[in-house]
């Protein structure tokens, strides 16, 4: 159908505005089944050629929406950024509302990840307030799954993803009622795995999805992280390392050097292998640093200092915690908690004790925000370790009781062992 369209062109016969029309639902299906299951780059192509056959005066928003994420997942975040400040562009341009509001959106999430400048999250926030009630009124769905979609992502970045995943969910329902398909399994996933909800819980929603979590790489990957959290090592390192030969053959892109740089070697680090899991870290963050990618890079950078931390190594695991405070903004949570409970660790392991326990409380009032429990409980325990050094074992055990707390209601059995394992070594150290 698509060279039909052409071909007419070539021989001087009058466009056909139904055979294009066609041609043009086509290649958006298979563009948003490329997108399903990880090929952003095959999605991207899909999408480019069917955004070619759009009339010049026509606006199909589900199409330049869908293109926008397309590109960001490719890595070519600047590419989406000035085709989401195009749409909105055009959209005013021709009095259509809904549709300037959307590419706004759009351009906004690009922001986040990409500009991210200090107050993207708050921009954004603001904006979505602003166009939910628009979207509304008109009885759009397809602005109104752009919106929640766009709430969603604002509280990723807050680290409230108990509320995020409801977002999540409003989108889907209203992506359902325009005829789209469900797109945001991953999201969902993730807001699973990163809030309250318990991992029994996480892993029995994954084996209720069936066949659709089976075949998502990305899925596998939140299933790999829930059963390392019980332990189970192997089992999930060849789930870990199969999703990374996918996503590796089908081009790479954001997927790749996140599940790279903050699964696998986070994965790593929990199963007790900090050198793999700082090889690997160092590995995503280069990755994404290539894609010009700063949102996910600063958490990266986090966890890649804390990897070091574990070695011993602490000048790079200062280094890298400075590289995650200069990336983060100031309400990206989790970057803001990682840099500093480590630099709160190195400057503990090198008698700065004050400045050491400063930061580490910072770090736990800026946890306290979120709904995170598992990074919860780390920040707790890196409390308790800054504690102890300084000389505190009581506070330092009161610390890892509240640690043990958030594993336990998170169901995290390996860190909830660790943790009782610490401890009983306080107690077992403590004068008689």
């Amino acid at each position: 159908l698509e060279q039909a369209c052409h071909y007419r062109t070539e021989l001087g016969q009058p466009d056909t505005d139904e055979l294009a029309a066609t041609a043009r639902r086509r290649l958006s299906a298979a563009g948003r089944r490329a997108r399903r299951r990880g090929d952003d780059n095959a999605a991207l192509g899909l999408f480019e050629r069917a955004a070619a056959l759009v009339p010049a005066a026509e606006i199909d928003l589900a199409l330049e929406t869908d293109l926008v994420d397309a590109l960001f997942w490719a890595g070519k975040g600047g590419d989406a950024l000035r085709r989401a400040e195009s749409l909105a562009e055009r959209a005013a341009a021709a009095g259509d509302r809904v549709g300037e509001l959307c590419g706004r959106i759009k351009e906004g999430v690009c922001r986040l990840y990409y500009l991210q400048p200090e107050s993207a999250t708050e921009q954004l926030a603001a904006l979505v307030d602003q166009a939910l009630p628009v979207f509304q009124a008109a009885g759009d769905d397809l602005a109104l799954y752009t919106g929640y979609l766009a709430l969603g992502q604002v509280a990723h970045m807050r680290a409230q993803f108990d509320a995020g995943l409801e977002a999540y969910e409003r989108a889907v329902t209203h992506a359902r009622q325009a005829g789209l398909p469900d797109e945001l399994l991953g999201w969902r996933a993730g807001a699973r795995r990163n809030g309250t909800t318990p991992v029994p819980v996480l892993l029995e929603w994954l084996d209720e999805l069936g066949e659709r979590a089976a075949r998502d790489a990305y899925l596998r990957s939140y299933r790999a992280e829930a059963l390392a959290t019980l332990g189970r090592f192997d089992e999930a390192r060849a789930i870990l390392a199969q999703a990374r030969a996918e996503l590796a053959e089908r081009g790479g892109g954001i997927r790749l050097a996140n599940l790279i740089g903050q699964t696998c070697g986070g994965f790593e680090l929990l199963a007790g292998d900090p050198a793999a899991a700082a090889e690997l870290g160092a590995e995503g963050c280069r990755l994404l640093d290539e894609l010009g990618e700063k949102g996910y890079l600063s958490t990266a950078a986090g966890m890649l200092a804390q990897a070091y931390y574990a070695l011993d190594r602490l000048k790079e695991a200062d280094a890298w915690a400075g590289r995650a405070a200069e990336l983060g903004a100031s309400d990206d949570a989790i970057t803001q908690m990682l840099w500093r409970q480590v630099r709160a660790k190195v400057h503990a392991r090198r008698g700065q004790h004050a400045e050491a326990e400063r930061l580490a409380r910072e770090a736990v009032a800026i946890g306290a925000e979120t709904d995170m429990l598992n990074a919860q409980g780390d920040m707790y325990s890196d409390l308790a370790e800054v504690l102890a050094l300084a000389g505190k074992p009581d506070e330092a055990a009161a610390a890892l009781e509240q640690a043990l707390e958030r594993y336990e209601r998170k169901g995290n059995l390996v860190m909830a062992e660790r943790a009782r394992a610490r401890l009983a070594e306080l107690q077992d150290a403590a004068p008689r």
